[in-house]
Parts: C-alpha cells; sequence; structure tokens
C-alpha cells in the first residue's frame, strides 16, 4: 500500500476518529494520573473557608491546576471527537499544544507525557479529514464546555492564591470579576499579580482566554452565520416566477425595492463591493453576474423576468451573454441602455425589452416644450412600440 493511499485511510476511516478518541481519554488520564503521582493524595475536610478548603487539598501545586483542568477538558472533548465535530478537533489541538507549552515554558519538564501529547497533536493534524461535521448543538456544547472550565480555573486559581494580588482577591465575586477581565484581555489594571506564581498563573489565564475562549465564540458566530447562508440559499432554490435585479445602480435597487413592497419574489444580484446598493431587508447574491455559478445560484432557471440594470453597457451585454449560456432559461429579459449608440450592437442580443432612459426622457420632454398632454397610455405606448422586440 503507498503512502498516500495510506495517509487517505487515515484522514477519511471512521475508525481514526476512535482511535484519536481514545488516545485522548487517556492522554487525559496519564496527566492526572501523573500529577496525583508526584504530589501525593491527601484531603482535609475538617478546615472552613472556601479558599483555605482550596489550600488544604494538598494534592496540587498552583501550577498543577492548569494541566488538571485541561486534561479533563480533552476527556469530555472526546466524546465529540468521537462523532466526528470538526470544533472538537480544533480545540482539542490548542489544549494539547497549551499542555506542550506548559510543559516547556512553565514546568521545563518534558517527560514521556509530553511526548505523548506533541505525538497525538501530530497524529491530529494528520486526521483532520476525520472530523468533517459541524452541528450547532455540538459547537455550543463543547464552547459552553471550553467557557466553564476556563472559568473555573480562573476562579479557583485566583482564590488560591488571592493573598499575593493587590488588593487581595479574598470572594467570588472579586474571583469572577478578575476571571472575566483576564479572559477578555481587558486588563483595568484594579487588581495586580504581585508574586511570580500569580503573574504565571495570569499569564495562562490570558493565553487560554485569547486561544480557547476567543476561539469557541468565533467558531460558534460563524456556524450561525454560515447556517443563516444556508438557510436563504434554501429559500432562494424553491422559488419560482420570480424576478431578478442584476446590477448596482439607483435603479435597480428601487426597481428591488418597489417590486419586494408589492410582495414580489425578487432577487437581487450584484458583486460583492457593491451590495450597499441594497438595503438590508433584500435578498442579495453576492459574485460576479458574469459567471453562469452566480446566475444560476439565483434560480435563473425558474425566474420570470431578468432585468440586466448596470450603468455599463458594455457589462449589461456580458452578462446577457452568459444568461443565454445557462441552461433551461425561459426568462424574458430587460435591459437598459446607458448610452443609445449602443443599442444595435446590445439588440443584436435579442433582449425581449431594451430600456433607454435618454431616448424616454426625450420623447417625453419633445411632448411638453410641443405642448402635448401625456398620460400614463402614452408612456406605455412609447415603451411598446419603441423598445419592444418585434
Amino acid at each position: 500500500m503507498k503512502l498516500s493511499e495510506i495517509l487517505h485511510f487515515i484522514e477519511t476511516s471512521t475508525l481514526t476518529r476512535k482511535v484519536m478518541s481514545l488516545l485522548l481519554i487517556f492522554n487525559g488520564i496519564f496527566i492526572i494520573y501523573s500529577i496525583l503521582l508526584a504530589r501525593g493524595v491527601y484531603l482535609d475536610w475538617e478546615l472552613h473557608g472556601f479558599s483555605q478548603w482550596l489550600k488544604s487539598l494538598g494534592v496540587l501545586k498552583l501550577l498543577d491546576i492548569p494541566k488538571v483542568m485541561l486534561a479533563c477538558a480533552l476527556i469530555l472533548l472526546s466524546i465529540f471527537m468521537y462523532l466526528g465535530a470538526r470544533i472538537a478537533w480544533c480545540v482539542s489541538l490548542i489544549l494539547l499544544a497549551t499542555i506542550i507549552f506548559l510543559d516547556i515554558a512553565v514546568y521545563q519538564q518534558i517527560g514521556l507525557q509530553a511526548y505523548f501529547s506533541l505525538a497525538l497533536a501530530v497524529g491530529l493534524l494528520i486526521s483532520w479529514r476525520a472530523f468533517p461535521h459541524h452541528s450547532l448543538t455540538s459547537a455550543g456544547f463543547v464552547a459552553f464546555i471550553c467557557i466553564i472550565s476556563l472559568l473555573l480555573f480562573s476562579m479557583l486559581g485566583s482564590l488560591y492564591i488571592g493573598n499575593e494580588f493587590k488588593p487581595h482577591i479574598t470572594t467570588l465575586m472579586d474571583a469572577f470579576y478578575f476571571s472575566i477581565v483576564c479572559m477578555t484581555t481587558l486588563g483595568f489594571g484594579d487588581i495586580v499579580p504581585l508574586s511570580t506564581n500569580a503573574r504565571v498563573f495570569t499569564l495562562t489565564v490570558v493565553i487560554l482566554g485569547i486561544t480557547v475562549f476567543t476561539t469557541s465564540i468565533v467558531y460558534v458566530m460563524g456556524f450561525l452565520a454560515r447556517g443563516t447562508r444556508d438557510i436563504v440559499k434554501k429559500r432562494i432554490a424553491k422559488m419560482h416566477n420570480h424576478f431578478i435585479i442584476i446590477g448596482s445602480s439607483a435603479l435597480a435597487s428601487q426597481l428591488e425595492k418597489g417590486l419586494r413592497e408589492q410582495g414580489k419574489p425578487v432577487i437581487a444580484i450584484c458583486s460583492d463591493k457593491s451590495s450597499s446598493f441594497y438595503d438590508e431587508q433584500a435578498s442579495v447574491i453576492e459574485g460576479d453576474p458574469t459567471n453562469t455559478k452566480t446566475l444560476l445560484a439565483a434560480n435563473i432557471a425558474k425566474a420570470s423576468w431578468v432585468a440586466t440594470l448596470s450603468e455599463s453597457d458594455a457589462e449589461n451585454t456580458f452578462i446577457l451573454l452568459t444568461i443565454q449560456e445557462c441552461p433551461d432559461v425561459h426568462a424574458k429579459l430587460i435591459t437598459i441602455i446607458n448610452q443609445d449608440e449602443n443599442r444595435e450592437k446590445i439588440s443584436r442580443l435579442r433582449p425581449d425589452m431594451l430600456f433607454s432612459l435618454a431616448s424616454l426622457g426625450k420623447e417625453i420632454m419633445m411632448k411638453v416644450l410641443c405642448g402635448e398632454s401625456i398620460s400614463s397610455a402614452d408612456v406605455t405606448d412609447l415603451l411598446l412600440n419603441k423598445y419592444l422586440k418585434s
């Protein structure tokens, strides 16, 4: 078996995520066991007071708390890793990198556990395709686990060494306030770490806040935004006999708004930089209107009318040519002529209606200057007799 085939199997096999999940659980247990073995287990539940009770645990030193919390988080994340959740893979990789950083930079002890974490991180990088699933439920739950774990770690740690800050952190409210300030990297400076332990602890909270906290929030928001786009795409795919307005002009935006206010199904297409022409309620597809993929995304095959209203006659021409390349298009085409000398060239593409504001304005102004009355029937006659193709 070739190396490429082996890598493909590792990236796509469901067995991969099962093995990686078990290794993640084993790594978390290994971390906790190594710390307990090094520190000894002694719990004194007789002392009173929350902060004193924490200090009386005797199981963990201050700098052991981050690794224990990270190990617990890895064990919980393994459940979602087993289900193939991409966010669980992403956060697990960040946590493993943090554990390796703590071993090298803080503990300065590179042992078997550190090498195992490094090997597991490399394995996750290689097998990233085995975790393809995006789910709002898993994303929200993983983000909740990460934020709660980080918050508990920050609060317990700040209470544990509360007398090493100025002013001292002695209450849960003070610990919660300090944790939020550190996690969000606001840094008001009203609570200052004095000792080396306190500074290292604060630095750890800030680093975890930047990585885990921010990553979780950004991922969930990105998933919600992607979900909103998917909903819009599904709604557009179900449209039929709708209107498609193509272009970034005042006429295009006003026509789209007018059709929408009359309850007509309408979709606007414009380039990414010109979407500001349309208001927030408009259904806008951003993309190149001279690309068939953009037109197909607007479900052009089921549209009843397509209006190309760009301020450039050349762009309108290219759009009409692209529409003719799309399969099964039965919509009627209307295009605007910005310069009257281009009428003959554009008419060769045989749109259903050519509309020239300059010519229409000229005819109306001539009637006004000649003292002739103008009715809506006159305007309709001008359009039908002069601008419809025969």
